[in-house]
């Protein structure tokens, strides 16, 4: 087994900050697909007593990124690269669903906060466009950046809250293929390089949103596939 270290929890959740580094060393591959690990060996690395390491596996095996093999022995998933396609087409079948669904079951005032909720993601991402114009290419919009995802993953899970079904709810929360700080992160690292693919898929949140206002289930569904294949698509480096 690797005695790599992990590096230190540092803030007050300490639950959150070890699943935070055990997410980030299985993606750097400090904890490699198959390797067996344990709760003691990872609470020594980490620096932590059991108790957050156990919470943080918890959340790693729901999200089928680390398996139980016994009682006691967990591993490192290993999914085939078959497999990560499967997941990720699960992810995109169920999230087009929820935008049918959102379409046709949203009420007025969801819509009417969707509406809000995107002309504030306006508003931060024409401050970008200033930023840019005015200091250049290399101006650092980082914080901008991570504002802009964070409303936009708000936008996705108000679409699913429109919905109303809490089953179909935790299906995509069991399907997605990247956890939330996953993909803040490798957002942040791809944006620069892919500056108008990116400029893209945000407009198509626009056209959802318009495909909701109007009903229309079928746009609806279809956009929301486009949209989320695409960006799975780029995540993966597939």
């Amino acid at each position: 087994m690797s005695t790599d270290t992990l590096g230190p929890v540092e803030t007050v959740s300490l639950a959150d900050q070890a699943y935070r580094r055990l997410r980030d060393a299985i993606r750097e591959g400090v904890l490699r697909p198959g390797e067996k690990i344990t709760e003691r060996d990872l609470a020594a690395r980490l620096g932590v007593s059991p108790t957050p390491v156990r919470e943080a596996l918890r959340q790693l095996v729901h999200e089928k990124v680390v398996e139980r093999v016994s009682p006691r022995a967990l591993r490192i998933a290993d999914h085939s690269s078959a497999a990560r396609s499967e997941i990720v087409e699960a992810e995109v079948r169920l999230s087009a669903l929820m935008a049918r669904l959102a379409a046709r079951n949203a009420t007025a005032q969801q819509l009417t906060d969707l509406v809000a909720l995107l002309a504030q993601t306006d508003q931060i991402t024409a401050g970008i466009e200033r930023t840019v114009a005015e200091e250049g290419l290399d101006a650092d919009v980082s914080e901008q950046l991570a504002a802009v995802f964070h409303k936009l993953r708000l936008f996705h899970q108000q679409v699913e809250s429109c919905v109303g079904n809490p089953v179909l709810e935790g299906l995509l929360g069991q399907a997605r293929a990247f956890s939330y700080e996953e993909r803040l992160d490798l957002t942040m690292k791809l944006a620069p390089e892919h500056a108008e693919a990116f400029r893209a898929r945000y407009s198509e949140h626009r056209q959802l949103l318009d495909a909701l206002l109007e009903r229309d289930e079928e746009r609806a569904e279809e956009l929301a596939a486009r949209h989320h294949r695409a960006a799975l698509v780029q995540l993966s480096g597939s």
